[in-house]
């Protein structure tokens, strides 16, 4: 990333700062109060060298000078509270909108990008990058605001008082700017790099936490240890490479200005027995000096802050830039029957690896189709393209004879309900899982309807808290078939015209399932629905049976039409039930 760049980056984040530039506006007079102020009390030590000390006669004006240095201090510790906490407040607020603006936009993009990056960088990106971007926007504008207004105002001070000592000590500067610049495109470089590894770390401890029970019946807790101990030493690595380029640069820039007022003090010795300065003025410059190597080391301090922050903030805008899925359709069903058409449909998710070829396919109203086939042949496939989640390629999906693409994304969905094999339980109650998302205000007489035709009374009676029990992580306090039965009631709650089961039933023991058998007949009443099957069992009563092999469609009819051929179905009847 080149420093223009950089620059677009932190000009950019700091737009969000725009939205409270009265609170900003006081954070930063403040805070330039509190450093002009320290400047201030260094100056008045002219004053009191010069002009109290050696008279006599003001003795009762020096024993007012406690009071008045207490009262200056009060004053610099109001505004150091006040600078601190306007300039916390902005950050924590910018901090928040960028979370919500990345996590909206994770909402908005498309399954396939979901696929290409993993779950611990996307997590690290909402967790640790903005953190980085809170400390450039708060720390690091509170240093640079508090040690500029104190250079500026230490160096107003220095001309003042001699130009000639000043220029002699300025003449470090450009070598100063040279070690910022360096160490500037260095720490941004290192910062990438960390927060790449941070995500490692948060993959690598997510993908365990949620594996654990492989992890612990398959022995793999050796694995799991060193895959971590590796993620995390690289984090280490890249967090030492940043801390020795800090540590390298806040004394070196130290250095230089030590030369500088090595440099000063030569020739102010010139400058006070030639009478030019006063004894008040000696002293006071070189404590002005003295004053300006905090500030210093301050700005070559604030600037690792600042290029993480930037670091930080450049992966979060390269995020939100992003396109998002397509939703290019404005048209609306009010009601849809549920007649679907794939037309010539051919998918591929990589280049030269097609899943779907050309296929074609009718799905009248109220019918009940099965896809079957090979695990690959592209069941799940065509159920994802049914559902856009991915772009077709070429052909077409018609939904009651109209183009699925030209219909209001969220819209068309609201059409769909989905049960997958693999269950999403969220970390919520039982009752907000079943009147999830566009259902979450549904009536309790239309939540206990999905709850007792799912075959749910039981395990909600079994809760002291009913309904309202927590699921745990991932549904972590119910048994498989239950969460299998929780998702079946939310598709029931849902009561959408299309119907998509995949493998619903796969989760539930034998009893369970023919419990549930009658609520899915129930549910598949009188609405379209595709099954995706691996049991051939669960589909014998299907009015149409599709066998898939290689993203062909080379059979389908009836359950009986389709043994009497003696085909592909047949061959795979005969796997699952020979003897």
């Amino acid at each position: 990333m080149s420093q223009h760049s950089g620059w677009q980056v932190y000009k950019r984040l700091l737009g969000y700062t725009s939205r409270y530039k009265a609170i900003f506006f006081v954070g930063l007079l403040c805070t330039a109060i509190a450093a002009i102020i320290e400047v201030y009390l260094i100056a008045k030590f002219e004053t009191l060298i010069d002009d109290l000390l050696g008279d006599p006669d003001k003795v009762d004006v020096l024993k007012l000078v406690p009071f008045f240095i207490v009262a200056v201090l009060l004053i610099r510790g109001l505004a150091t509270f006040l600078s601190t906490y306007c300039m916390e407040w902005i950050g924590r607020r910018i901090v928040h909108e960028l979370r919500l603006d990345l996590f909206k936009k994770y909402l908005l993009f498309p399954i396939s990008y979901f696929e290409k990056n993993n779950s611990g960088d996307l997590i690290s990106r909402i967790t640790f990058n903005t953190e980085m971007v809170s400390n450039a926007t708060t720390q690091a504008i509170t240093t640079l605001a508090r040690s500029l207004a104190g250079i500026i105002a230490a160096f107003y001070y220095m001309f003042s008082e001699s130009i000639l000592l000043s220029l002699t000590f300025l003449l470090a500067a450009p070598v100063i700017a040279v070690v910022v610049n360096v160490t500037a495109k260095r720490f941004r470089k290192i910062s990438t790099s960390m927060q790449d590894s941070m995500g490692s770390v948060t993959d690598a401890t997510q993908e365990m936490v949620e594996g654990i029970k492989v992890v612990k019946t398959f022995g793999g807790e050796d694995y799991e240890d060193q895959k971590f101990e590796q993620a995390s030493n690289t984090n280490r690595q890249q967090f030492m490479k940043m801390a020795t380029v800090k540590a390298f640069s806040s004394p070196f820039i130290q250095l230089l200005a030590g030369i500088g007022m090595a440099a000063v003090f030569w020739v102010a010795i010139s400058e006070f027995q030639k009478g030019v300065l006063s004894s008040g003025s000696f002293v006071t410059f070189f404590m002005q000096i003295m004053y300006l190597l905090k500030p210093l080391k301050d700005l070559s301090n604030v600037n690792s802050v600042l290029q993480r922050g930037i670091a930080g903030a450049a992966s979060i805008f390269a995020e939100v830039d992003k396109p998002v899925e397509e939703n290019r359709g404005q048209g609306k069903l009010d009601a849809a029957k549920g007649r679907i058409e794939f037309q010539n449909v051919s998918f591929a998710y990589e280049q030269d690896k097609t899943i779907i070829n050309n296929v074609s396919l009718t799905i009248e109203p109220g019918e009940t189709v099965a896809l079957v086939g090979p695990s690959g042949s592209g069941k799940s496939t065509l159920a994802n393209l049914l559902l856009r989640f991915y772009p077709l390629e070429s052909g077409k999906i018609l939904l009651d004879d109209c183009p699925i693409d030209e219909l209001e994304l969220n819209s068309f969905r609201e059409h769909f309900a989905y049960v997958s094999q693999q269950i999403v339980i969220f970390n919520d109650t039982l009752k907000a899982n079943i009147a999830y998302g566009a259902k979450r205000d549904a009536s309790d007489a239309a939540i206990n309807a999905a709850v007792e035709h799912a075959h749910l009374t039981d395990v909600v009676a079994s809760l002291e808290q009913g309904l309202e029990s927590q699921t745990g992580t991932h549904g972590a306090k119910l048994s498989g078939g239950q969460r299998q039965r929780l998702a079946i009631a939310r598709a029931l709650l849902k009561d959408a015209p299309v119907l998509i089961l995949d493998e619903a039933t796969s989760a539930l023991d034998n009893e369970s399932e023919r419990k549930i058998q009658s609520a899915l007949d129930h549910l598949m009443a009188n609405r379209t629905t595709l099954v995706i099957a691996h049991r051939l069992s669960t589909i014998e009563n299907a009015d149409k049976i599709v066998v898939l092999k290689d993203g062909v469609i080379v059979e389908q009819g009836d359950h009986q039409s389709l043994l009497a051929k003696q085909g592909e179905y047949f061959k795979l009847h005969q796997s699952q039930f020979q003897d």
